[in-house]
C-alpha cells in the first residue's frame, strides 16, 4: 500500500493520511501491507480509471453508507453469548481450554481426530472425533495443524500478527462532555509525545455506553502496538505492566483530547492484550492465502475460516465463514438453510 500511494500521491499523503489509518486499523506500516489483501479490486480499478483517487472512490461508492460502523446495545460480547446460547440449545457441545496439538485421521471410520496435550503429564490424547473439520484459528496455527495432511504446507504460513494492548479508562471528567475530538482519532507515528496509535471516545461513539456511564462520566479506549516499516518486534508499550500502561494511557488521553485529566478522576480501568488477533497482511499474503485455499480443496472434508483468509473485520469474516461452511456441508450432502433475513451465501 505504501509504495502504491507514494508513487501516485507522494510521501506527504502516506505520512499524513495513510500511515495513521493503517497503523490504527491493521497495526502495521503501509509499506508492509498487501494491497490485494486489504483493498481487493483497487489495482484493477486503477488500471481502468488511471487515477488512484478515482479507483479508491469507486470502491468506496460500492460500499453502503455506514456499513463499516455498527454495534450492539450492551456490547459486541452479546453476540458471542447469544451464539453460545443458541448452539447449546440445538445440542452443540462446546469444549474449551483444550490445547490442540495435532489433527489426525480416524483409523476406524472417515473423519478426523483432534489430538490434545494432556495438561498433567504432556501425553497426547484423542479428545474428539468428527466427520468434518472446520479450522477457525489464526493462520500459523491452521497451517501447522494441516502440515501432515497438505503438501508444501509451510509455503502458505502467514506471518504472526502483532501484539496489541487496549487500555480502557472510565473517567469522571465534565470537561470531556463536549467530546473535543468527536468519537476518536488516529495518531500519526510522527507524533512524538504520544505512544498510543488510536483513541476511541466510546461514550461519545455509542449511546448505550454514555447511558450506562452516567452524567459527566466518560469511557475512553486507547490502542497500543504500532509496527515499524521493517516489521520489528512488539512496541515497548505493549510489554508494560497494566498499572504502567494505564498511567501512560491517562497521559496520552489528556494530550490527544487537549483536556487535563488528573489521576484522581480515574474511576476504573482495564487492559486487554491480544496476540495474533490480526493477520499480518504483508506483501505476498494474498498469494499465500490463495495457495492455501487451493491446497485445502484437495481435502474435501475440511475447511478453514478466519480473518487471515477473509480479511480483517467482522463483516468479512462472517460472510466468508458462511460461504466456506456452506460449501463444505453441501459437498457432503447436507441441506443448508438460508441465513435469517433471506438472501446471501450462508448457513445456520
Amino acid at each position: 500500500v505504501g509504495g502504491l500511494v507514494r508513487a501516485r500521491m507522494g510521501q506527504r499523503v502516506v505520512d499524513r493520511l495513510v500511515s495513521p489509518f493503517v497503523s490504527g486499523v491493521y497495526s502495521t506500516h503501509p509499506d508492509r501491507l498487501d494491497v490485494d489483501a486489504v483493498a481487493p479490486g483497487l489495482r484493477s480499478r486503477l488500471r481502468e480509471l488511471g487515477s488512484l483517487g478515482a479507483a479508491a472512490g469507486a470502491l468506496r461508492e460500492a460500499t453502503p453508507a455506514g456499513s463499516n460502523v455498527a454495534g450492539l446495545d450492551g456490547g459486541m460480547n452479546l453476540l458471542s453469548e447469544r451464539l453460545v446460547h443458541d448452539a447449546e440449545r440445538l445440542g452443540v457441545k462446546l469444549v474449551t481450554r483444550y490445547d490442540v496439538i495435532a489433527l489426525d485421521r480416524d483409523p476406524r471410520r472417515p473423519g478426523w481426530m483432534v489430538i490434545q496435550r494432556q495438561p498433567t503429564d504432556g501425553d497426547k490424547t484423542a479428545v474428539a472425533r468428527g466427520e468434518l473439520l472446520v479450522m477457525a484459528t489464526d493462520g500459523p496455527t491452521a497451517v501447522r495443524l494441516m502440515g501432515s495432511h497438505m503438501q508444501d504446507a509451510q509455503n502458505y504460513t502467514p506471518r504472526s500478527g502483532p501484539r496489541i494492548a487496549l487500555a480502557t479508562l472510565v473517567l469522571d471528567c465534565p470537561a470531556l462532555d463536549p467530546a473535543p475530538r468527536g468519537t476518536g482519532l488516529l495518531v500519526s507515528e510522527d507524533v512524538r509525545d504520544v505512544r498510543a496509535k488510536a483513541l476511541t471516545h466510546a461514550s461519545a461513539k455509542w449511546k448505550w455506553v454514555a447511558r450506562e456511564a452516567g452524567e459527566h462520566r466518560h469511557v475512553l479506549r486507547l490502542s497500543y502496538g504500532r509496527a515499524t516499516p521493517r516489521g520489528a518486534g512488539p512496541s515497548p508499550e505493549v510489554a508494560l505492566e497494566d498499572k504502567h500502561l494505564i498511567a501512560l494511557a491517562l497521559g496520552d488521553a489528556s494530550t490527544l483530547l487537549g483536556v487535563p485529566i488528573a489521576p484522581e478522576q480515574l474511576v476504573g480501568a482495564d487492559v486487554v492484550r491480544w496476540h495474533a488477533a490480526l493477520p499480518r497482511t504483508d506483501p505476498g499474503h494474498s498469494a499465500r492465502v490463495t495457495g492455501f485455499r487451493r491446497a485445502l480443496k484437495e481435502i474435501p472434508d475440511a475447511a478453514a475460516v478466519g480473518a487471515w483468509l477473509s480479511g480483517t473485520g467482522l463483516a468479512a469474516v462472517v460472510a466468508d465463514t458462511r460461504k466456506q461452511v456452506r460449501a463444505l456441508l453441501e459437498h457432503h450432502g447436507y441441506e443448508v438453510a438460508a441465513p435469517p433475513g433471506g438472501a446471501g451465501t450462508g448457513s445456520q
